[in-house]
């Protein structure tokens, strides 16, 4: 049996395992919408653990961070940072924002927001600026499966076709199970996800260099300087390193789907208790670094698309079930995240535009059916973008992060800020949206300003929390009521 039949038959098992694990829950019973966006609201402490952990190893975990670590150096480590700052900021958001989501039967982002603010078009914009963001996510996850089968098939299978089939399983079970299938998939990716980095993280370096100071020892006599800042890069400094974590930090939960997320917990307690426990799930980070780190010592010649360094390394020195296993492992940091963002996306333009808008009539049934057929649309869109539109991983991210970050000021004030106003919500959004795309597409991130470069989504961040504090102050306050959190502690 061949190289390649070997690594094929390995990633054909674990995609196809997973999306039979992930569909049976939709096969043994019928689901009603609320149990399918947000699965009943009763997932306890484990469920609810692997639904907010699935969305750390991600293709930007196995592809984008090593990549990073090949190409960029230093500037990587801000990997390790933001999910541990994240999780303090969920620590206090995300047990609030569940309680008000049960007690008001909400289901999507924009729903919390609309409720908060007591204006229907202000949810509708925040679900098309999400739908707008989470799409470029979603086709991070796509490339990223294309380029791991690719690899695994030695160039046989090109990256199209691999992710139609792939895709086209990944709609087929949150078609059918929703937000169960998603947790229960995410579980076999993230053992065997954590499994695969720490594995070859440790053997690699070892390997190559007796132990992983040997190869630190190694990279600085052949790059000197590289694994500080700026690294490899011009511009990528202290100040964007700082900027980028407020950022990503920031901007964490602010991904609409961590707010259906949220709303799946039985309680608040699992939220906090998982939110304390979550950032154990950072020191796994650093094992793709070192497979970057080592790859850009060994690989000859310099890779053209450094995303490659963690799949075209273990090509390199071991056989087709290796690079199968690890393959396989990829396509599930990809597969499962994509399911969860499938499910998000559909949600809002179902229940949030169309629901909104020219479906008000629309009764729970007919939503979940039209929910249904919008992930197969969606799956669809996000190929189109991930075949005609390819980027380096973590832009994408980047770019996503920047956007979505955008709610914070927002959500957090119509959570625990009684003088919020729904004009300060729409001044400030619009005018962090428009400084984001602008410094986006002005090629302007990072954005240089009095010696420091930011990024550019900390720019946007500061004009919108500025915008908004000062109209809150200087208009009265329009919401429907009280801030959500005396009203669930009611």
């Amino acid at each position: 049996m061949t190289n390649e039949s070997m690594s094929l038959a390995v990633i054909f098992i674990f995609v196809v395992g997973v999306t039979v694990a992930g569909m049976l829950p939709g096969l043994k019973r019928k689901m009603n919408l609320e149990e399918w966006a947000v699965g009943g609201r009763n997932f306890g402490r484990w469920l609810n653990w692997f639904v907010m952990a699935g969305e750390i190893y991600t293709a930007f975990a196995f592809l984008g961070a090593s990549g990073w670590a090949y190409a960029r150096g230093g500037p990587t480590f801000y990997i390790l940072g933001y999910g541990a700052l994240a999780y303090m900021v969920g620590y206090y958001l995300l047990p609030v924002m569940s309680a008000v989501g049960r007690k008001y039967n909400l289901m999507t982002q924009s729903d919390l927001v609309e409720h908060m603010y007591g204006s229907r078009t202000l949810g509708i914009v925040t679900a098309c600026i999400g739908v707008a963001f989470l799409l470029p996510y979603l086709q991070l996850q796509l490339t990223g499966l294309g380029l791991i089968i690719e690899t695994c098939s030695y160039g046989q299978i090109a990256r199209v076709p691999a992710m139609l089939i792939a895709f086209t399983m990944v709609a087929a079970f949150v078609y059918l199970s929703g937000l169960k299938g998603v947790a229960s998939t995410a579980v076999i990716k993230d053992i065997v996800m954590m499994a695969a980095v720490i594995f070859f993280g440790l053997y690699l370096p070892i390997h190559y260099f007796g132990s992983l100071g040997g190869m630190f020892e190694a990279l600085e006599t052949a790059k000197p300087g590289f694994l500080a800042l700026p690294g490899g890069t011009k511009n990528l400094d202290v100040s964007w390193a700082m900027s980028t974590l407020v950022v990503t930090s920031l901007g964490f939960y602010m991904w609409p789907h961590f707010a259906a997320n949220s709303f799946s917990a039985k309680n608040p307690d699992v939220l906090r208790h998982n939110a304390v426990y979550l950032p154990l799930y950072q020191f796994c980070l650093i094992f793709p670094m070192f497979i970057g780190f080592t790859a850009l010592l060994v690989l000859v010649p310099v890779l053209k698309t450094p995303d490659m360094a963690f799949m075209t390394i273990v090509q390199h020195l071991f056989p087709g079930w290796a690079l199968g296993l690890v393959g396989g492992a990829g396509a599930l940091a990809c597969m499962i995240p994509a399911a969860d963002l499938l499910l998000s996306t559909s949600m809002l333009v179902t229940r949030n535009i169309y629901g909104r808008t020219v479906g008000q009539n629309t009764t729970p049934e007919q939503a979940g059916r039209i929910a249904r057929l919008v992930v197969l649309a969606l799956t669809a869109v996000a190929l189109a973008l991930a075949i005609f539109l390819p980027n380096m991983l973590v832009n994408l991210l980047l770019t996503g992060y920047s956007g979505v970050t955008q709610f914070f000021p927002m959500i957090m004030a119509g959570l625990f800020w009684k003088r919020a106003t729904c004009l300060a919500a729409y001044a400030g959004l619009i005018v962090g949206e428009v400084v984001v795309f602008a410094l986006i597409l002005g090629k302007l991130d990072p954005l240089p300003f009095a010696g420091l470069n930011l990024n550019a989504g900390f720019v946007a961040l500061a004009a919108n929390l500025a915008v908004f504090i000062a109209v809150s102050f200087m208009t009265r306050s329009v919401r429907a009521g009280e801030s959500s959190k005396a009203a669930v502690n009611k």
